[in-house]
């Protein structure tokens, strides 16, 4: 049975909104929120918001170790962020987006060896998608820039019909369906909000990469765009716990959440 609740779970940080989110779906019959919408707010550079909180990200990481869940030369956390938005190429690349795109496209057939990878990444389905080969976030980013301020043109598919209806019982890749990049106020001039769409979302294996990723790449995209981020909001159909893991075996990370957050239900 699955818990129909569609109260948006906030946080005051990224890993709030996880930790608020793991809870609340620990808590329902089934570990299922559908749908499940999770939402939290980005402050500004030099201000006292932090986007994580330490203790909670390190709950997870050793959960994940304990469980397995990890990734040759980085925490499982970062990899899955990775297919959303490549940090460290962008770091290395000195705000210049052009060498972002081409140096993922250089990099991606050794990427795509990984099994994972093989239906293909977030990141490259935004930025070769289809046949064509469609670099999405640059389209917007010239849109947007070029003084076209139509909001459906800030959106970005990754599902894609021609290949992502396979006769396979199940494929893993892609549950991130579609991006919006929305300007709030006129023109941009209050920020930009990321809002995201899942079919589904494993809270424990995947979420906290995923909003990880979403923030990275909405930062990006505001920067490009001349606005700054606002929020980032996920909408998952169907938001689980986990699809390998039971809510008994999930206790201890439940109990080191309410550790660091003893006002959670």
């Amino acid at each position: 049975m699955t818990a129909n609740i569609i109260t948006p779970i906030l946080g005051k940080n990224l890993s709030g909104a996880w930790a608020n989110a793991f809870i609340r779906c620990w808590n329902v019959g089934g570990q299922v929120l559908s749908p499940g919408i999770v939402s939290f707010n980005v402050g500004d550079e030099g201000d006292s918001w932090s986007l994580e909180t330490p203790a909670i990200r390190s709950a997870l990481d050793e959960q994940l170790s304990a469980f397995g869940v990890v990734s040759a030369n980085q925490s499982n956390i970062e990899t899955v962020a990775g297919t959303i938005f490549p940090e460290s190429i962008w770091q290395r690349c000195n705000g210049d987006r052009e060498k972002l795109f081409a140096a993922y496209e250089k990099m991606w057939p050794f990427v795509r060896k990984c099994k994972n990878n093989r239906w293909g990444t977030y990141f490259r389905r935004l930025t070769a998608f289809g046949d064509e080969k469609t670099n999405q976030l640059e389209k917007i980013i010239e849109t947007w820039n070029g003084g076209i301020y139509r909001h459906s043109a800030l959106q970005a598919g990754i599902f894609n019909p021609a290949v992502d209806h396979r006769r396979v019982r199940i494929l893993g890749f892609p549950c991130l369906q579609q991006v919006v990049f929305r300007p709030v106020g006129t023109k941009g001039a209050e920020g930009m909000t990321v809002v995201a769409f899942y079919a589904k979302q494993l809270l424990l294996e995947k979420a906290y990469g995923n909003y990880l990723g979403l923030y990275r790449l909405g930062r990006f995209m505001a920067g490009e765009m001349g606005m700054r981020l606002t929020s980032v909001t996920c909408i998952a159909s169907d938001l689980s716990l986990s699809d390998t893991r039971g809510k008994t075996e999930c206790r201890p990370l439940v109990t080191n959440i309410k550790k660091e957050l003893p006002d959670v239900i």
